[in-house]
Formats: structure tokens, C-alpha cells, sequence
């Protein structure tokens, strides 16, 4: 089940992946992003990624985390974009630096 937060959210989220599906992201975007470190996928009620974060403007450094639900996940770019924003990608669970 889905979580809408507001209209605003919903579009900035809708624009942001139909930039990606027409191949216009710029990778530039996402550069001061938070990054998740140690990052797995999660299903709850949606599908989110669990992992630490550091860079978050609302949550402070080496927080283990549960996103928001997952709307976009690209691991070659490293990065990912849930309903709330985007996110750089540092390593999987399980795999070294």
C-alpha cells in the first residue's frame, strides 16, 4: 500500500521518473543527495531499502534507516529514488567497500 504525502511530493516524484524513463536524468541531480551505506531491500508495506545514512537533511549521520517506498532503483548509477527523494548508493549489505 502506497503512501501519498502530498500533490507536491507526488509530482516532484512523477517528474522526476519520466526525466529517467525519457533518458533525461542528469546524474548531477542526485551529487549532494544522502547516501545509504550497507543498503538491502525491505518489504513492509511497500518495497523501501534499509540501510545507514549520512548526508540525510533530517537525520543525522550513521542512522540505520528504512526509506520511504522505492519507486526507482538503478545500482549501476548507484542511485535510487523513493517517494520522499533521492539517494546515492554506497555499498550492498554484505559487500566490502
Amino acid at each position: 500500500m502506497f503512501h501519498w504525502l502530498d500533490s507536491e511530493a507526488t509530482e516532484r516524484l512523477l517528474d522526476d521518473i519520466r526525466r529517467v524513463n525519457a533518458g533525461e536524468f542528469d546524474i548531477r541531480t542526485v551529487a549532494s543527495a544522502p547516501i545509504l551505506e550497507g543498503y538491502r531491500a525491505v518489504i513492509g508495506t511497500a518495497y523501501a531499502l534499509s540501510g545507514v545514512v549520512n548526508g540525510h537533511p533530517r537525520l543525522e549521520n550513521g542512522k540505520e534507516i528504512v526509506t520511504s517506498q522505492l519507486f526507482y532503483l538503478n545500482s549501476e548509477l548507484g542511485i535510487c529514488r523513493t517517494m520522499n527523494r533521492w539517494y546515492r548508493l554506497g555499498t550492498r549489505e554484505g559487500k566490502g567497500h
